[in-house]
């Protein structure tokens, strides 16, 4: 590795100043972020060693912690924290450094393939280049997420721009492939000659799929199985959003995703290339790259490195800190956030998957010493000759030399990958110098806080946590609903129960059993048998339900249509929609509003 300056943009504050003095986990909330139309949350004040982050519940809802105002502060004490704690030299300053020209480089050419890179690129790490911006991060998997998830996108390329930065994000094609169709809001239409209002408000789902079905398999090993579905997918979605939404982006969507398709021939690539052309469109600056492109050369095998060199401790790090996490949080399930890395006689679990593809499956990552070597395995045991068996031996004296006998092992049919944290702390420690996570991965980030501080004795750097809540066009929730229904609850029971505070005074023969009633409760004996006072008590309330029998049955109706009016509105007002089922200039003048 050769040794480079680092230096940051003028508009940065010089490292040196008093901003290197500011603590690096920047968490301060300004009063606008605990308005009603933020939720945000940090309880380390009280003990809580975890923040509680949740999604908002108002349209147009934003979380964003620390503040926006705040994002740039971040970056400034996380450059300061790494000058002050990686100082120039040191393995991880000629890491990162290596690191950041790899990504940049593969982010400019990957990116160019199907969209100009030119202005966004403008300043950055140029190859042989000992000069570059600060690079602010984010990731997710190539799905058609919901629009909170996009608002992050274009939270990225604002504090990008307000900094001086260069905003990248990473394409998180290692997870496994969720299903491959999107849910899609319905009515469901007035049952005809019924007479029953309550239907014609009902909601229901129906599931538009973009590829046929298959096994699990990770985003960058799931081809395309059926391109003639996957060409008119944006005409099915029309079709079923058509009652709600008149021009869904998907429209200007598809058109690029027709195009990625016959590149790739990947749907996760496909989907990935295709929004982020559609930003192009809208003005969004960003470059982007596949993970699986991130974690494949020396840098990324350097990291690795360093934790199998020191596995056992690692390995109690890791497991200690997910117990502490499921303790405070009463979680039993031993997967939740992440399961322990497991022990086989001299064999350790690594925090990695291993794939390739003739066998795409994800499988696990074991390794273990044997003599100056170590043997880095998907099978925790001696002598696997399976055809599907990984068997790598690498030096266990040079962390260089063992580094780059894994970059050089890389091929098709050997894809070594990392597992969640390990794929944020390697790009918060490594990759970038302020990463954006939504809710999940800020949640679970604060256990990768944890190992990185106890394992590399490295302050993590502050991240940004950044998601929003927008909803259909013209459908927000009745926040009135839930109090209606337990009124009528409450008059349900009253008129089951109490029936006489709903008797009609001005009907002589309720009258008189609702006096009945009242003079019975007042003469209730207080001593010896109540048997005779009970029998009268029965009788008149039976009398009395039999006169309510019409207004029980119309309390009733009121509560169940409130009820499938509430269910309808669950789906109809989900914050959880694809973002392609969205006008593209609402969701545009969506995201101005927010951010």
């Amino acid at each position: 590795m050769r040794s480079t300056e680092f230096q940051s943009t003028p508009s940065l504050a010089d490292p040196n100043t008093n901003a290197s003095e500011s603590s690096p986990q920047v968490s301060r909330s300004t009063g606008a972020d605990l308005a009603d139309n933020t939720q945000a949350g940090s309880d380390t004040s009280s003990g809580n060693p975890y923040r509680e982050l949740r999604a908002p519940k108002s349209s147009f809802g934003t979380l964003i912690e620390p503040p926006l105002c705040d994002a740039e502060l971040a970056l400034k004490n996380n450059l300061a924290t790494a000058q002050r704690e990686l100082p120039a030299g040191s393995l991880w300053d000629l890491l990162r450094k290596d690191a950041r020209r790899q990504i940049v480089a593969d982010a400019r050419r990957y990116t160019s393939a199907y969209r100009d890179v030119s202005s966004v690129a403008l300043g950055a790490c140029a190859p042989n280049s000992a000069s570059c911006r600060p690079i602010v991060m984010a990731g997710h998997q190539p799905t058609l997420f919901h629009p909170g998830v996009w608002f992050k996108n274009h939270t990225l390329q604002k504090i990008a721009g307000n900094c001086g930065a260069l905003p990248i994000n990473l394409v998180i094609d290692n997870d496994a492939a969720s299903a491959r169709s999107i849910r899609v809001p319905r009515l469901k239409d007035l049952m005809a000659g019924t007479g029953d209002e309550s239907n014609r408000r009902r909601g229901t789902w129906e599931t538009v799929a973009y590829d046929a079905g298959g096994e699990s398999l990770p985003y960058e090993q799931a081809a395309i199985r059926d391109v003639e579905l996957f060409q008119h997918f944006d005409s099915g979605v029309r079709r079923s959003i058509a009652p709600l939404v008149g021009d869904p982006c998907v429209t200007e969507l598809w058109k690029h995703a027709r195009e990625a398709i016959a590149r790739c021939n990947i749907a996760g690539c496909a989907l990935a290339q295709a929004r982020h052309a559609l930003e192009a469109e809208m003005g969004w600056q960003t470059l982007e790259l596949p993970l699986g492109v991130a974690v494949r050369g020396v840098p990324f095998a350097r990291f690795v490195m360093e934790i199998i060199d020191d596995i056992e401790r690692f390995q109690d790090i890791y497991n200690s800190s997910a117990e502490h996490y499921r303790a405070w949080h009463g979680i039993r399930s031993s997967a939740h956030p992440v399961p322990n890395l497991a022990r086989r006689d001299d064999w350790f679990e690594m925090p990695l998957w291993v794939y390739g593809n003739s066998h795409p499956q994800r499988r696990g990552v074991w390794v273990r010493r044997e003599g100056d070597q170590y043997r880095i395995s998907d099978a925790p045991h001696v002598g696997a000759t399976s055809a599907s068996n990984v068997s790598l031996l690498v030096s266990a004296t040079d962390r260089d030399l063992a580094a780059e006998q894994i970059a050089e092992a890389a091929s098709p049919e050997l894809k070594i990958r990392p597992r969640a944290l390990v794929t944020t702390m390697f790009s918060r420690l490594v990759l970038s110098d302020l990463f954006l996570h939504g809710i999940g991965g800020g949640k679970y980030d604060q256990l990768a806080d944890r190992i990185l501080s106890q394992f590399f004795r490295i302050t993590p750097p502050a991240l940004q946590v950044v998601s929003g809540t927008i909803r259909l066009p013209g459908q927000s929730p009745d926040p009135t609903r839930e109090d209606k229904r337990q009124q009528l609850l409450r008059k349900e029971r009253e008129l089951q129960f109490q029936g006489e505070n709903w008797l009609d005074p001005e009907n002589p023969h309720q009258k008189a059993l609702r006096d009945q009633k009242i003079a019975l409760l007042e003469q209730m004996p207080t001593s010896g048998s109540r048997a005779a006072w009970h029998h009268q008590v029965t009788r008149l309330n039976t009398q009395i339900s039999a006169e309510l029998t019409a207004k029980r049955k119309e309390t009733r109706a009121q509560r169940l249509r409130l009820e499938q009016d509430a269910a309808t509105e669950r789906i109809l007002c989900s914050r959880e929609l694809s973002f392609c089922l969205f006008p593209l200039d609402f969701l545009r003048e969506s995201f101005a509003k927010m951010a």
